[in-house]
């Protein structure tokens, strides 16, 4: 397993690492179970194929050039081939993957995309693992990866993105907020650390993610907070985890953020995640 990888130091962002993995395979569709620690990291990294990232327990954080998904075991990331990434772990991840070659990705998002995970292709998922890579033609495997191909094209998406900077000045605000999005400084705060004006960070935030720093710190305690009560967290856990003094100031964000009523989309994620059960 090996020790957590040390993170790059804000504004820097390492050169994507291209791995082979089950890349090489011709298999339309192959999948891959895997285990990683509370804190572990894949460093930036590419892959020929798309991937569909799926955690049965545990949650992830998975980091683009440009934008940022906080996935819980009720969800899980579309990465379409060849963008490059990177996996942090929240807890112990028990990871299923889906490999899709490039040939059948023509129906799928060219985007990154959080999706929900049906009951069917968690089965699909888990019936997958127990075939070899090199499964013929003909075979059970064969038949599998077809249903999940005709699977993948229904997939719903959800707009729980958020968008990162790319500015060194304003990454060395959004990176420690990753981390922990219930640090309490303002703008003037961060402003100090940063070695940015307010003026130059309130500039770069509006223009690199098309919110203002206020609005960027609260789609992400809402993305995280969300997260953290699809991963089993009560309401008032998940506020407090995120930097809200009461479950209704955080439900109030929640609807302000994305839209909607806190009820409605707890009522939507409860089923997909008491699925990861079993």
């Amino acid at each position: 397993m090996g020790q957590p990888r040390k993170p790059a130091r804000p504004g820097r962002r390492p050169k994507p690492v291209y791995r082979a993995d089950l890349d090489s395979t011709a298999r339309p569709v192959v999948a891959q179970a895997s285990t990683q620690a509370d804190g572990y990291t894949i460093p930036l990294h590419r892959h020929r194929r798309g991937q569909l990232l799926h955690a049965i327990t545990g949650i992830m954080r998975i980091e683009t050039e440009d934008s940022v998904w906080i996935v819980p075991p009720a969800r899980a990331l579309w990465v379409p081939p060849e963008l490059a990434h990177q996996t942090s772990m929240r807890g112990r991840v028990e990871i299923r993957t889906l490999y899709i070659d490039p040939e059948h990705c023509g129906s799928l998002p060219r985007h990154a995309a959080l999706v929900e995970v049906s009951r069917l292709l968690r089965e699909l998922i888990l019936a997958a693992l127990e075939e070899p890579p090199d499964y013929a033609d003909d075979s059970r495997g064969a038949s599998i990866a077809q249903l999940i191909l005709t699977e993948l094209g229904r997939l719903r998406h959800r707009s729980l993105t958020v968008p990162m900077p790319r500015d060194p000045r304003a990454l060395r605000v959004a990176r420690p907020l990753l981390d922990n999005c219930a640090i309490d400084l303002d703008l003037d705060g961060w402003a100090e650390r940063a070695g940015a004006s307010r003026r130059t960070l309130a500039r770069l935030f509006r223009g690199e993610t098309g919110m203002s720093f206020a609005e960027w710190r609260a789609r992400l305690r809402t993305v995280d907070g969300m997260a953290r009560i699809a991963g089993g967290a009560s309401v008032g856990e998940a506020a407090a985890s995120v930097g809200y003094a009461s479950p209704s100031a955080f439900s109030a964000m929640v609807r302000r953020s994305l839209g909607r009523p806190m009820r409605e989309l707890i009522r939507r994620t409860a089923p997909a995640a008491s699925e990861t059960t079993g």
